[in-house]
């Protein structure tokens, strides 16, 4: 039995069913809850079970508890799909930020990049949505511009495209180098995220 239920029936409440999230559409335990499994459940004899149903409704009954499978392979893919976007990343930008003056560097959101981090770094389960460079974009003369004062990041072309391949998004803020900018601080760290900022 879900434990906040067996709370609720011996707190003198009507105990009700087990709420969505505690359960799972395909049996097994999510991988992550396994190892404190024993402080969301609580074993009852057949007889408490068949009364409890009974009396509640409520299920399903289970008699075995073993990691989902389903659930592990999907974790693994995740985890696989993070450090292969955080690995490529960091692979371009260290060559964008070798580059003296690149002759043209991609804008992006920070705020949109902020989120894409704290994915790859696990932090948030979800991946973050679409690019989203609206608020730091401003059209001029029929054109997309970067907005004066914006929040943004410094990418290269090859790791705007590969963000965009995978997320989509825009719109794409290209800005052509017309003088050598100053260098950029170098990544410090295998795992170390940056994007330079800079407010124009």
């Amino acid at each position: 039995m879900f434990k906040p239920v067996e709370g609720r029936f011996t707190g003198l409440a009507v105990p009700g069913v087990a709420p969505p999230s505690a359960l799972l559409p395909i049996p097994g335990i999510p991988p992550n809850k396994y190892h404190y499994i024993d402080d969301l459940v609580v074993i009852l004899p057949q007889n408490v079970w068949e009364y409890l149903y009974n009396s509640f409704g409520g299920g399903p009954a289970v008699n075995h508890l073993y990691v989902c499978s389903i659930c592990q392979v999907e974790i693994e893919a995740l985890a696989k799909r993070r450090k292969v976007e955080i690995d490529t990343f960091i692979k371009l930008n260290k060559a964008f930020q070798a580059e003296e003056a690149p002759t043209v560097i991609y804008c992006i959101s920070m705020q949109w990049f902020r989120e894409w981090e704290s994915f790859v770094k696990g932090k948030d389960n979800e991946p973050p949505g679409p690019i989203d460079n609206s608020k730091i974009a401003v059209m001029k003369g029929g054109h997309v511009q970067l907005k004066q004062g914006a929040d943004y990041g410094q990418i290269s072309e090859e790791t705007w495209h590969y963000l965009f391949n995978i997320y989509g998004g825009g719109p794409e803020i290209a800005v052509r180098q017309t003088v050598a900018q100053a260098d950029t601080e170098s990544l410090h760290g295998e795992r170390k995220i940056e994007a330079e900022t800079r407010a124009i």
